[in-house]
């Protein structure tokens, strides 16, 4: 466990278990797992996308990996809900970011977009469930994009104030997007990106000058984020009100990097702190503890959405 860079827990977040063999020679210790993406149709395939590492599948369920050829720095995994042979990646190849897609199991990535010069990363993807065709795009200068034609054209919906960490959609509209910007807060479009606004100052003095990690929406209420931050987690209301998540005072002392909600249950919350797993099944009132034996701390939290007491977790060195 000490050196693992993948784990997985098969009974709801109870017990985790390191999953990092290549073969009898090789493992993945050494990488840094930046993203993380489960094959809807077949949830023993899964995907990490690594810091200086690139790509690597498993397709027996974490039991062993092996090497994609791709860019390094993959940022952004995602599959596509209604067609799983159709990936998007974002990486780094010779200095560029870039966006990639790929078509079907083992054939190459085809690349749908690139940065004009180097230093820049696209920092977080998100596919719209109801209509694939539909992506946003963000990049470590602040900058959104959208595409509505798979990647064929992009569109510059907004310049940020800070680099965009984290983008959500709304569990009921495609039209309604949360922007994670690092540092800054929380950006919010109703109408499919034509206008974004700042919503923090909803948010009270309770939000200050706070960094923002991770964003994800609620399963099943509309307009219901939790807000993950360098001293704990926020959440809004379906009537637009902010709250701060009542969870364990000491793992506050660590940014909360990754948060997961159960697809099929949303009072169940997984969140991780430092070198600690916290779950609570009713909604944040009353938490339980994991205690990991790891050198690396968790920046990605996946539910298996076909098997949900099946929880794939992401490590590296920040």
């Amino acid at each position: 466990m000490a050196g693992a860079t993948v784990i997985k827990s098969e009974d709801g977040g109870v017990t985790w278990n390191p999953k990092t063999r290549i073969d009898d020679k090789k493992t993945i210790t050494g990488v840094n797992v930046l993203s993380m993406a489960i094959n809807p149709a077949d949830s023993n395939v899964v995907y990490i996308g690594t810091e200086e590492n690139g790509l690597f599948v498993t397709k027996n369920g974490g039991e062993t990996w092996e090497p994609v050829a791709f860019a390094n720095k993959v940022y952004g995994l995602l599959f596509d809900s209604q067609n799983p042979n159709i990936m998007y990646g974002s990486g780094v190849f010779n200095k560029r970011a870039k966006i990639y897609k790929r078509l079907e199991e083992g054939q190459e990535w085809k690349e749908i977009y690139t940065e004009p010069s180097e230093g820049t990363t696209v920092s977080a993807l998100a596919l719209d469930k109801n209509n694939p065709e539909v992506m946003y795009a963000g990049t470590s200068e602040g900058v959104i994009l959208k595409t509505n034609d798979s990647g064929k054209t992009w569109r510059n919906l907004k310049k940020a104030g800070g680099p965009i960490i984290s983008i959500a959609f709304d569990s009921n509209s495609s039209d309604h997007v949360f922007f994670g910007i690092f540092q800054k807060g929380v950006l919010e479009t109703n109408n499919a990106g034509e206008t974004i606004n700042d919503i923090n100052e909803k948010m009270g003095n309770s939000w200050g000058s706070m960094s923002v990690y991770t964003i994800v929406s609620d399963p099943y209420l509309s307009g219901v984020i939790y807000v993950g931050t360098e001293k704990g987690i926020y959440r809004r209301s379906q009537d637009e009100k902010w709250s701060e998540l009542n969870i364990i005072e000491s793992s506050k002392a660590f940014p909360i990097r990754a948060i997961a909600i159960n697809p099929g249950n949303s009072k169940e919350i997984l969140y991780s702190s430092a070198k600690a797993i916290y779950k609570s099944t009713d909604s944040g009132a009353t938490w339980a503890t994991v205690q990991l034996d790891t050198a690396k701390e968790i920046s990605v939290l996946r539910y298996d959405n076909a098997n949900q007491p099946k929880i794939y977790a992401g490590l590296r060195k920040f």
